[in-house]
């Protein structure tokens, strides 16, 4: 079958794989619809390996070369033993976290912190090809009233719903979002179905400001002028917003973030940088300020309420502009595209594009 494979820094192939394997206990084969691209599949090519293990991974024992992707919607298309709740032909997405089950962290509850966490399109297989084999325990049934394109949303939206229950979101809050990509827009979109008072987007893209504000953002601002701590400041009475985002991963938007946030507020870091920021803990201190970091997400708590949110209709694959590619394709016209100005939000990759 056809995969998008990780070889090394730099090197991201369409290439022919085994086809995913028969699934054993607990487990299904997943014949994939859509997946899409996310920021960390782009930095893996860009500056890996980051999460692509050199070394035998302890959980899954695969290494590189891997198949990408973690993003993913489709079809059962077989069911191993033990597996109750799903049958052929179910769309489902995919959780694509994979924890150890023993550990303290797994025992209790928190599986994302697993020390020996591992992801399906980082640290085994993923679905940038034809078919992935899978615990069931990650497989999401997706309601009809979702299309499959928007269901492979459902993994970034997870992440923007667990980066607002990290940080409380209550209903009345107001929220700052830094970043209005993939991540950012669902947290724009979530924020709202809490009962956010108002929400802020900054995005240096007009574009993707435009998009924020179409999705139902309060006001969206360019955070490399003064322009948006501004008028944080002067729609929160001085204070500063209740909740603040930072979906953008930057060394500049974390600090920008916090900066945004009110005294005894909460900023929620989700977006990954791989370069240090430079944050005043005097002044974190002195305005008993929460930062809160954020991973990924955990099935039952955030991926279904992803696919809630997806359900109500507020965000689809259309409203965003996702552009759709063939996987034979993903590579010139989707990886390579991402590293052009202007890029599309994101780019779904599929047999039926």
């Amino acid at each position: 079958m056809k995969a998008v494979v990780w070889h090394g820094r730099g090197d991201v192939r369409v290439e022919e794989v085994a086809y995913a394997p028969s699934p054993g206990p607990g487990e299904v084969r997943v014949a994939v619809e859509w997946c899409g691209i996310c920021g960390t599949d782009l930095e893996e090519r860009r500056s890996g390996p980051h999460f692509v293990p050199l070394d035998p991974h302890p959980l899954t024992g695969r290494m590189a070369p891997l198949v990408l992707g973690h993003e993913v919607a489709g079809r059962v298309a077989d069911l191993g033993d033990e597996v109750e709740g799903l049958e052929e032909g179910d769309l489902i997405g995919l959780d694509a976290l994979i924890g150890c089950g023993q550990c303290w962290y797994c025992q209790r509850h928190q599986i994302n912190l697993c020390r020996k966490l591992a992801a399906i399109g980082l640290m085994a297989d993923g679905g940038l090809s034809e078919a992935v084999t899978v615990p069931a325990a990650m497989c999401i049934p997706i309601p009809a009233a979702v299309k499959g394109d928007s269901a492979a949303l459902a993994e970034p939206v997870a992440v923007a719903v667990r980066g607002l229950r990290r940080g409380r979101a209550a209903l009345g809050d107001s929220v700052a979002i830094l970043g209005a990509g993939m991540i950012g827009l669902a947290t724009l979109c979530a924020a709202r179905a809490c009962g956010a008072s108002q929400i802020l987007v900054a995005d240096p893209l007009e574009e993707r400001r435009s998009l924020a504000l179409s999705l139902g953002a309060d006001a969206a601002l360019d955070p490399t002028t003064g322009e948006f701590l501004q008028v944080t400041r002067d729609r929160t009475e001085g204070r500063g917003v209740d909740i603040a985002v930072d979906a953008a991963g930057s060394a500049l938007s974390g600090p920008q973030a916090i900066e945004a946030t009110r005294p005894g507020g909460r900023t929620v870091i989700v977006g990954l940088s791989s370069t240090p920021a430079i944050v005043d803990l005097f002044a974190l201190a002195g305005s008993e300020k929460e930062v809160l970091g954020s991973l990924s997400h955990i099935a039952d708590e955030d991926f279904v309420a992803a696919v809630r949110l997806l359900a109500s209709g507020v965000l689809t694959a259309e409203r965003i502009g996702a552009v759709k590619v063939p996987l034979e394709s993903a590579v010139t016209d989707g990886f390579d595209v991402f590293e052009r100005p202007n890029a599309p939000v994101k780019i779904l990759v599929g047999s039926q594009a």
